[in-house]
């Protein structure tokens, strides 16, 4: 009897213990099921996870006081590109839906992930899609140093037979050390000739990788006979963005310059605020923006510069209202805010310091810019968002690069994704300028500008009145029209660096890449 018992207890025990077993399998499966990382999960054209499922888990997780990653794959890496694109991506219905597991390097898979469609002159409709290194784009945002040799220079031939030219010299780099001026024409790097060697290792000369490298640079200087050989050391460069300021006194005018090459830094606004302040402690009758190297940044310091340009009686309004795709007609996507617009305000953007402070304004009733085809972004919404308010702007140069488009760098496993999220339009609706601004005889309220259509004058010095583009703005200043002479190209008679087209290059972002 007793074994019986025992016999049926054990019986009992085994029965609880199997039944124990099919009940946790059975919620691990249903866990598994509700769990939206799977690491095994196949891809289903046309379905998407949230992107937050796939963010920071990374082939190479990052440990630190600002990033904890988690042990991921590649795959991780595209399925977080692939649902973060469909999300915020301002075409995401123009996308290409490609299979995560079949790319193995992510900054590739991203590549891939934009439209393919042009605009009605048949160039990329976007133009605009890149990465970079997280920590290097933090500190070239906070502080504005990367490495480099101090130069930037235009690219007037992309390919064989290539050319390029500096443009400007930061103050206090090696550079300017090796007394490299504007005008000077690079002709070989480290024994390779510009005109038409190797790639690579022209690229590898141009934009270092890392500080301390040395590269030996042949390059002929403006207006000389024979060439020069320097060494040059890659060392941490602060941008200067304000890079050239001034007063010029004409009959009884007085004439605010200054040259503003970037708003992509925090830096930028306090440097802009300095300058005004001069402009202001010294009243002008006109200011004009040198804007023809500036490719943009942060709307809010171009809102900052607009109000300061503009005065008090354009605080309040509309500088700029941001567009995002049609899943969020009222919401940022990005920040998940409500989505209000960039406007005139009387104080600081907030980018530089969390303790905003009161701007100088100068109150004036129009503004010259001197643009290129460099000219973008920010740059571009200072032109749109002043017009926008009825603001006069004269446009002396040629015309604009055509970006009315913005995106927020968004870092994962250590890159920063930049694709185009948002398109901005003025306070009067108008931002359809993707062909660039042009400075035009009239003023149409859209993409015709008036101004005169001058190119860029190498020979001279930035500031140098009697540089081409300066001297059209002030001669228009004067006189209220352009002169004579501003046309499209050199005569024969002068130097062939007096009126030039190319892109200029900036070491950072490092868009210097040569075409093969």
């Amino acid at each position: 009897m007793d074994n019986q018992l025992l016999i049926r207890e054990l019986a009992m025990r085994i029965f609880l213990i199997l039944a124990a077993l099919l009940i946790l399998t059975a919620c691990g499966e249903s866990s598994s099921k509700n769990d939206p990382y799977n690491p095994n999960a196949k891809w289903q054209p046309g379905e998407f996870m949230p992107s937050s499922y796939y963010a920071n888990r990374c082939i190479d997780p990052r440990s630190n006081q600002n990033y904890q990653d988690l042990i991921g794959s590649y795959v991780d890496e595209n399925n977080w590109i692939r649902s973060w694109s469909n999300e915020t991506y301002l075409w995401y219905n123009e996308l290409p839906d490609i299979d995560p597991a079949i790319i193995p390097e992510p900054i590739d898979y991203f590549k891939l992930m934009k439209t393919s469609y042009k605009t009605s002159n048949g160039t990329p409709k976007d133009r605009f899609h890149f990465t970079e290194n997280t920590k290097k784009s933090v500190q070239y945002t906070e502080s504005g140093i990367s490495a480099g040799y101090g130069f930037d220079y235009k690219l007037i031939e992309k390919y064989p037979p290539r050319k390029a030219v500096i443009v400007y010299s930061e103050p206090n780099s090696p550079a300017t050390d090796n007394n490299i001026k504007r005008g000077a024409e690079i002709i070989s790097i480290d024994g390779t000739a510009f005109i038409d060697g190797d790639a690579d290792i022209l690229n590898a000369g141009l934009i270092p990788e890392t500080l301390g490298e040395y590269h030996t640079f042949v390059i002929k200087d403006l207006n000389a006979t024979s060439t020069r050989t320097i060494v040059l050391k890659s060392s941490e460069m602060a941008t200067v963005p304000v890079y050239t300021q001034k007063i010029i006194e004409r009959e009884d005018k007085k004439i605010g310059y200054l040259v503003l090459n970037t708003f992509a830094t925090f830096i930028a606004e306090q440097q802009l605020i300095d300058a005004i302040k001069l402009f202001k402690n010294h009243p002008i009758n006109e200011l004009i923006v040198d804007l023809r190297y500036n490719g943009g940044g942060f709307l809010g310091i171009s809102a900052t510069l607009a109000t300061m340009i503009a005065g008090n009686n354009a605080v309040g309004k509309i500088f700029e209202q941001t567009k995002f795709n049609d899943k969020h007609p009222t919401y940022n996507p990005v920040s998940g805010n409500l989505n209000t617009p960039e406007l005139f305000s009387t104080t600081t953007s907030g980018i530089f310091s969390p303790v905003k402070i009161t701007i100088p304004t100068l109150d004036l009733s129009r503004v010259l810019i001197l643009s290129t085809d460099n000219t973008a972004s920010a740059s571009e919404a200072l032109i749109n968002g002043l017009r926008g308010i009825d603001k006069e702007v004269i446009l002396i140069g040629e015309k604009t690069h055509g970006k009315p488009y913005g995106f927020y760098g968004t870092d994962n496993c250590g890159t920063t994704y930049y694709t185009i999220q948002l398109k901005g339009e003025n306070a009067k609706g108008f931002g359809d300028y993707t062909d660039g601004f042009i400075p035009s005889a009239i003023d149409n309220g859209t993409n015709q500008v008036r101004g005169c259509n001058v190119f860029d004058d190498l020979t001279r010095p930035l500031g140098d009145e009697n540089e081409r583009m300066l001297a059209t703005a002030l001669h228009f200043v004067e006189n209220n029209e352009c002169p004579i002479s501003a046309h499209n190209s050199a005569s024969k008679s002068e130097h062939p660096l007096s009126a030039v087209r190319g892109e200029v290059i900036r070491r950072y972002p490092s868009t210097g890449l040569l075409i093969r």
